[in-house]
């Protein structure tokens, strides 16, 4: 026997012979510097060759614009990578992708950024040099956001070229959009009118409702006013005449509002008309006073009138009558001489207050809708009381020396004082509700009519209705109703804008009369000029273009031919069109020429993809624009997204310090976070200390790349709220690390294989087990390719992850790592595992590849490269997403019988695992290879002999219970060794099948240990060598002699 020195000797020796796995697939990513290595062929490249390729069918995903503004942040990550998803999905299934990357460059929040970067306000500059500072911002936002955009890996044309992005500042882009408003001209879709809208005092312009952020902790000034009876109208209803007579001027109509400066413009008192009112006396009362409210809410109202008595308020029902019986009675305002008159209204109702409604039409969307419903046509505006103006302060009108006040602050309370003097102010109170709030000043809004453009929207709903139930798929599914809901509640659209930055309403106003001039002709002849308009400095660069000419050119440049005679009556409006109106256009401004129109002349995308604050922002206005445009929808499938929220679920903001951006993970940073304390025990509950700001520590982030990041959001279930931070990452970067580790593994094994020489066909395998995991195979490109089609991107992951982890690294590859390692190098047994691996590692760099490009780039790249004789990286040609084919299947690799059969023997192979620990436990063993296994099986149950049998006349089953030697016998008698390890267990082939009874049998193995492949063998080819017949034969070799000669020739 050699010595210990010659034994290890041998042991290096034998680790020659091995077919040992080899790759230069590095463990560690190092994205930060792989990724941009890998930039130009699977994003730039990859891009322009695959849109050049005609013969594939169009796919679109037509992109929602951000704000060319500011930097990115992590809702934006989220989108842009949800978006390349599948448009690398659809790239990678055989389409042409066509992808557009666009910016809104227009509106409020760049104009805002450029004056508050001068400390200017807009009435310093004029609208010449407001639209310069503002385009120059746009355009340095649109470049510093399209180098984020491709470092993650964004599939698009970043080259510069023209048309390869979309801005709404471009003369092209303005153009189409009047084809838009031209359109909805001829329609008599839009009109001028009066009427309330959401006004910004902070920004001094309308907004739409797409523009505002609710905050629930606003907190206002409930008040409860009354207006005296006065007189009853020529509609009261004879039995309401007589009843309010009876009371005459000691009856009062009880209202409650939230904002008691709109009470100076208070024109009506709404109620409803099939509500039952009451007329009611406080019990024991000083006076004769009685009230008019709704009787369902007689119990809150007395608790309102009790105060902050002791003693209840018992009301007494003094007459009852229906709200419509009220109908044109007068009531006397309550600081003014004018009277309100009742009218009736579906608004109202008994969810708060007293069922009475003050009515100021010029300050509520429903007081608007009511008054002109009992007035006038919608769009006039027969005297509608407004006093407040574009600062929301009081004008002269507001009269009581109210001029001047700002009606959120002190003109309130100037009208609460003046409310309390007159006698009329019941009570007044602190209200905390949710209230709209500038999504760019963080400002309060309040509702003001003014003179503004409106798009009518009625004619739009039932067709939009109908096309999203025929037409649209909605991801999440819940998200229809959302939509629908949105378009459904609106009765028009304001889309005016007093601001400078934007597309020009092209209207004209006549000097004397005020008329509005707008017309097909007249819309269309700017959009000429627009197209051409270019005017440039010294240096060649553009100075103005497009849009501007509006503001360059005088009147009588911009009216057409026929018009220009009358050119001296005619003024230019200022006002511009609403950023989602430019938003809204982009179906039109970017499909034409690249999208064929369907049989009826319309364009849809394929997928528009956005988060769920769109259902009131762009996906709304796309639709609207479209349906009168086209009379569809512009898109085919609509998927919502949720937002990013930090670890704990709270919504990020600067102002709590827990704001995250991609960057701080694809580079790496130092990043404060919060620091969790032990709860002191001891430390009273109702403690008035003060508490404490949450103490946090400064946590070092590696830099990650862009792959970790995009994994975590094909991970997550989008379609509700996400939440990010270092630990959240750290775990996708430890998934994707084992994914990157089987890959290792898998190119490792695949070192001397070329599947055109070395591929074994399903039918020849060898081994059960490598046809089983076909099966499994066919199954994940299945359901990976199910969940790609459905947008479910984190059903394919875990689909993808439990194969990987389940079937391929805990089974599989251990299954095999025998005969990779030690059978012969070109034996059928290997190849056909290797074919296994070459198909898994196919699959699994595809089912990759949409999420983590770059990774699926570096493990193609690297297979190529051994496939081709370990040429450098670079002078592999192509990419992975240029490839033909998607995951490999095949329907004759489906065996539902097999997968039947290995259900049972995974199961076995469990059971078989118990064991050995036990045996390990009781220091009887160290490795798996150091046991027998007999399986004993009854006779009144032959199907375990029947499934075992075969596969223990040869090493499938050796290899699967990773032991020396499997038996299957009929009876205990037939094992030999007297130490047994032993355990009854039960194995199934299907959830629904009866289980079989089986016994295991586990012993030491005994016979000479193999110092190639460390089994346990009864013979061996030379008493020399001590191998086992299977490696003797893989080696070749008959002696110690044989293998150094071997071992020097190698050298």
């Amino acid at each position: 026997m050699p010595g210990a020195a010659d034994a290890k000797a041998l042991a290096a020796a034998m680790r020659q012979t091995l077919n040992l796995p080899a790759t230069r697939f590095p463990m560690r990513a190092n994205a930060a510097v792989r990724e941009p290595q890998l930039h130009a062929r699977c994003v730039s490249a990859a891009y322009a060759e695959q849109a050049e390729d005609a013969s594939r069918p169009l796919f679109v995903l037509h992109d929602g614009p951000p704000f060319a503004n500011g930097s990115l942040h992590m809702g934006h990550f989220l989108n842009k990578t949800l978006k390349d998803i599948i448009n690398r999905y659809q790239l990678l299934r055989g389409r042409r992708v066509h992808y557009v990357p666009g910016w809104d460059c227009h509106g409020l929040p760049i104009e805002h950024k450029a004056l508050t970067m001068l400390q200017l306000s807009a009435d310093e500059l004029s609208p010449a040099q407001v639209r310069a500072l503002s385009r120059q911002l746009a355009r340095q936002a649109v470049q510093e956001q399209q180098k984020d955009f491709e470092r993650w890996g964004v599939l698009a044309d970043w080259s510069g070229a023209e048309d390869s992005v979309y801005l709404t500042m471009s003369p092209s882009y303005e153009a189409r959009q009047y084809d838009v408003l031209k359109k909805m001209v001829h329609d008599g879709l839009i009109f001028r009118g009066f009427k309330p809208v959401y006004w910004s005092p902070s920004s001094r312009t309308a907004l739409a409702e797409a523009e505002l952020e609710y905050q629930d902790d606003h907190v206002s000034h409930a008040a409860y006013i009354k207006f005296h009876f006065a007189s009853m109208g020529s509609n009261t209803s004879g039995q309401a005449a007589n009843v309010l007579a009876k009371y005459g001027d000691t009856l009062s109509a009880v209202v409650w509002t939230t904002t008691p400066w709109t009470i100076p413009s208070n024109q009506a008192l709404c109620v409803n008309a099939d509500l039952e009112y009451v007329i009611v006396r406080p019990r024991n009362a000083d006076s004769d006073a009685c009230y008019l409210i709704a009787s369902a809410l007689q119990e809150s109202f007395a608790t309102t009138l009790k105060g902050d008595a002791e003693e209840e308020v018992e009301l007494e029902v003094l007459e009852t009558l229906k709200g419509s019986d009220l109908e044109g009675a007068h009531f006397t305002h309550p600081l003014v001489n004018r009277e309100a008159v009742v009218l009736v209204g579906e608004h109202v109702t008994t969810d708060a207050g007293t069922g009475v409604v003050h009515t100021a039409p010029g300050h509520g969307q429903d007081d608007y809708f009511a008054w002109m419903a009992h007035h006038s046509k919608p769009g006039e505006h027969p005297d509608i009381l407004c006093p407040v103006d574009a600062d929301g302060c009081f004008t002269a009108e507001a009269g009581q020396g109210l001029e001047g006040l700002c009606v959120l602050d002190d003109g309130n309370m100037a009208v609460i004082d003046l409310l309390k003097n007159s006698g009329n102010l019941l009570s007044i109170g602190e209200y905390h509700h949710r209230y709209p709030y500038d999504w760019r000043t963080k400002k309060p809004v309040i509702l003001r009519a003014t003179a503004q453009w409106f798009a009518r929207l009625d004619a739009l709903h039932a067709r939009g209705k109908r096309v999203l139930e025929d037409s649209v798929q909605m991801v999440p599914p819940s998200a229809r109703r959302r939509l629908e809901a949105t378009l459904s509640s609106r009765h028009e659209w304001c889309i005016s804008r007093q601001r400078a930055w934007g597309l020009p309403i092209p209207v004209f106003y006549h000097k004397t009369t005020g008329e509005p001039l707008i017309t097909e002709e007249s819309i269309e002849y700017l959009q000429n000029i627009v197209k051409t308009y270019r005017v440039e400095d010294e240096n060649g660069d553009v100075e103005r273009e497009g849009a501007d000419c509006w503001w360059d050119l005088s009147v009588r440049e911009l009216l057409p031919d026929s018009l220009k005679d009358q050119a001296g009556q005619y003024e230019k409006g200022t006002d511009t069109l609403d950023v989602w109106f430019d938003s809204g256009s982009s179906w039109h401004a970017v499909l034409p020429g690249l999208l064929e129109p369907n049989e009826e002349g319309q364009l849809r995308a394929d997928v528009y993809l956005e988060g769920s604050d769109q259902h009131r922002g762009w996906f709304q206005s796309s639709l609207l624009t479209s349906l009168a445009m086209q009379g569809t929808a512009p898109y085919k499938n609509v998927i919502t997204h949720g937002f990013t929220l930090d670890e704990r679920g709270s919504k990020m903001s600067k102002s709590l310090g827990n704001t995250i951006v991609p960057n701080d993970f694809i580079n790496g940073c130092t990043m404060p976070v919060p620091v969790t304390e032990k709860t002191n025990k001891k430390a009273k509950k109702n403690s008035n200390k003060p508490a404490k700001a949450p103490k946090v520590k400064q946590m070092k982030v590696p830099a990650y790349g862009a792959d970790v990041l995009r994994f975590w959001v094909a991970t997550t279930d989008y379609t509700g709220d996400v939440s990010i931070g270092p630990g959240v990452v750290g775990k996708a970067s430890d998934a994707l690390r084992k994914v990157r580790n089987t890959a290792r593994f898998l190119l490792g094994n695949l070192q001397d294989f070329d599947p055109a020489q070395h591929a074994v066909p399903h039918d020849k395998m060898p081994f059960s087990l490598d046809r089983y995991m076909l099966h499994e195979l066919n199954s994940l490109a299945q359901s990976v390719t199910a969940a790609y089609d459905a947008f479910a991107f984190n059903r394919a992951q875990h689909a993808l992850s439990h194969f990987i982890s389940t079937d391929l690294s805990a089974f599989y590859m251990e299954a095999t790592k025998d005969r990779l390692y030690c059978d012969a190098a070109d034996s059928q047994t290997r190849r056909s595992a290797q074919t296994v691996l070459w198909l898994s590692l196919q699959a699994l760099t595809r089912a990759l590849a949409p999420v983590v490009p770059h990774t699926a780039e570096d493990i193609r790249l690297h297979w190529e490269a051994q496939l081709q004789g370990d040429v450098p990286l670079e002078d592999v040609p192509g990419s992975v997403f240029l490839e033909q084919g998607w995951m490999p299947s095949a329907e004759e690799w489906k065996n539902d019988g097999l997968a039947r059969d290995w259900t049972a023997i995974r199961q076995l192979r469990f059971e078989v695992n118990r064991v050995v620990e036990q045996m390990r436990q009781a220091g009887r063993v160290g490795s798996q290879l150091e046991c027998n296994v007999y399986v004993v099986v009854s006779e009144s149950d032959p199907c375990v002999a029947e499934l075992l049998s075969p596969l223990a006349h040869t090493s499938e089953l050796e290899d699967v219970l990773l032991c020396s030697s499997v038996d299957v016998v009929a009876s205990e008698t037939e094992i030999e060794s007297a130490e047994q390890f032993k355990a009854n267990c039960q194995l199934a082939m299907g959830p629904n099948d009866a289980p079989m009874d089986v016994k295991l049998v586990l012993t030491p193995a005994k016979g000479h240990k193999c110092p190639r492949c460390w089994k346990y063998a009864s013979e061996v080819d030379a008493a020399e060598t001590q191998l086992c017949l299977r490696c003797a034969q893989a080696t070749d070799l008959r002696s110690v002699s044989d293998l150094a000669k071997r071992l020097i020739e190698d050298a």
